[in-house]
């Protein structure tokens, strides 16, 4: 178990005010308290963060029923965020830290992001400036790393004023703290949730984000060892996030289609992921409706037989680079990511 691995986590979804004063002015989300839980079943897991349960500070709506105070506001997080950096400073020294965020949300320039509270309103736009936090903790070096995942909006819709840490800076001379961020947008873009595979609302960031963790993401090396790298799982979520999108989304130049990286260090994220396939059918044309198939990987390599029957086959696959072909030269490539159900070659 990582013992010695910590992490911050905040998603959230009601936002009475944050349309004005007006009876319908809420702009409540739906997927912010799925992804936390998602994402915290992930730190959980011995398959993954196999991080233990007290070392995980959550905050989300769901803590603040409806009809009792409106939360979280900037105090519920300090006081989780307080007792965050005690436990951090206490020894052992750390290994490494998660700050993950689900919510409506600001950019400030590239790579800066915030969080809108949950009392934001037009002429109050509370809000914890996260990328700030995680410079924070990462001056501080604490830990030996450092990781980011925010799921929010990056416009400057609003043009908040960043709330800083409140805390005095310190900076640990000399320490390398690696540290690795992913944001759901780039600067200027919004960030997109919507019905999943799975049946729920969530980001399509925090999704694929969980999907890459789980597996989907890994890399095998000679001896089938599976690891998922920062460098893996950037590469599969610009794969992944624009396929869990609407074509309507996917169209619109105020979203965001790809998720941005920053900073950037070479981080083992998962050392021994777990195997991840799924089934995928697909779509032949008709000169290849019924007939056998050969399937390659992505070094053109044969993997296996696929039998087409009435206009499609059934295959059973980890997420990579295929090709399909036929004994008279036809060639359908395509790529799989797991979330796909069905891939069009016709």
């Amino acid at each position: 178990m990582a013992q010695n691995d910590m992490a911050f986590v905040v998603g959230i979804e009601r936002y009475p005010t944050f349309g004005g004063n007006a009876s319908n002015a809420a702009r409540d989300l739906k997927g912010p308290v799925n992804d936390v839980h998602a994402f915290v079943d992930w730190l959980k897991a011995s398959d993954g963060g196999d991080i233990p349960p007290g070392n995980i500070f959550t905050v989300t709506s769901s803590d603040f029923p409806t009809g009792n105070r409106v939360g979280p506001i900037l105090q519920d997080l300090i006081n989780k965020l307080e007792t965050l950096k005690t436990a951090a400073k206490a020894p052992p020294r750390k290994r490494r830290l998660y700050i993950y965020t689900s919510g409506h949300g600001f950019g400030r320039r590239r790579l800066e992001g915030g969080l809108y509270l949950a009392d934001a309103a037009p002429n109050n736009l509370s809000n914890l400036f996260v990328t700030e936090y995680f410079h924070w903790f990462l001056n501080a070096a604490h830990f030996d790393e450092c990781i980011l995942f925010s799921d929010a909006c990056m416009d400057q819709g609003r043009l908040a004023s960043p709330t800083q840490p409140h805390w005095r800076r310190e900076i640990a001379a000399g320490r390398n703290t690696r540290a690795f961020g992913a944001y759901a947008a780039r600067f200027a873009g919004r960030a997109v949730e919507g019905l999943m595979p799975n049946g729920q609302v969530h980001g399509a960031f925090s999704y694929a984000l969980r999907m890459g963790l789980s597996g989907a993401a890994a890399i095998v090396d000679q001896h089938g060892h599976r690891t998922v790298t920062s460098d893996s799982l950037r590469d599969y979520l610009i794969a992944t996030m624009q396929k869990l999108m609407t074509e309507a989304e996917r169209q619109d130049t105020r979203i965001s289609t790809d998720p941005d990286f920053g900073p950037f260090e070479t981080v083992t994220l998962v050392e021994n992921a777990p195997a991840f396939v799924r089934d995928i059918t697909i779509l032949l044309p008709n000169a290849q409706a019924n007939t056998t198939l050969t399937l390659l990987d992505a070094a053109l390599a044969p993997v296996r037989q696929a039998v087409a029957a009435n206009g499609s086959a059934t295959l059973h696959l980890s997420p990579g680079l295929y090709t399909l072909t036929d004994v008279n030269g036809w060639e359908g490539p395509f790529e799989f990511t797991g979330v796909e159900k069905e891939i069009d070659l016709r």
